[in-house]
């Protein structure tokens, strides 16, 4: 029994340290993109870049392209030498239409009050090589 104990005791320190609290809030940028295609080329007719946060269990983390086309999405952050760059978001893209979805932080990666955040979109064909690539800066306000 003493020993069931011991191990119940010791495989909650061990879980409690290695799992964050799942509810926990954390920083994201909200991108709402969309495309037109004419006469064989895509623009972007509209884009919007926001702060905002989400739980941690919901996170942005490493996604990468299942198949092709693809709209693929990272963060980078200026703060001098401390600069970060986020993981890869990637979402299927299906032609003319609205995509909305999170692109995170770097897990570790603190972002403060006057932080600047670039936002990198690209657009990529069905052999992964970029169609586009567009831009949106930030400034963070906590």
């Amino acid at each position: 029994m003493n020993k069931m104990l011991i191990l119940l005791i010791l495989f909650v320190i061990i879980v409690s340290g290695c799992l964050s609290n799942p509810f926990k809030q954390v920083p994201v940028v909200k991108v709402n993109i969309t495309y037109v295609e004419t006469g064989g080329k895509v623009a972007v007719e509209n884009l919007t870049v926001t702060q905002g946060t989400v739980d941690y269990a919901a996170r942005p983390q490493v996604t990468q392209a299942r198949s092709f086309p693809a709209i693929g999405a990272r963060i980078v952050t200026s703060k001098g030498k401390n600069s970060s760059i986020g993981p890869w978001e990637m979402v299927l893209y299906k032609g003319n239409g609205t995509y909305s979805f999170n692109v995170g932080f770097k897990e570790g990666a603190e972002i403060s009050n006057n932080d600047n955040v670039s936002v990198y979109i690209y657009l990529l064909d069905k052999k992964g090589d970029r169609l586009s690539l567009v831009t949106r800066d930030i400034v963070w306000k906590s």
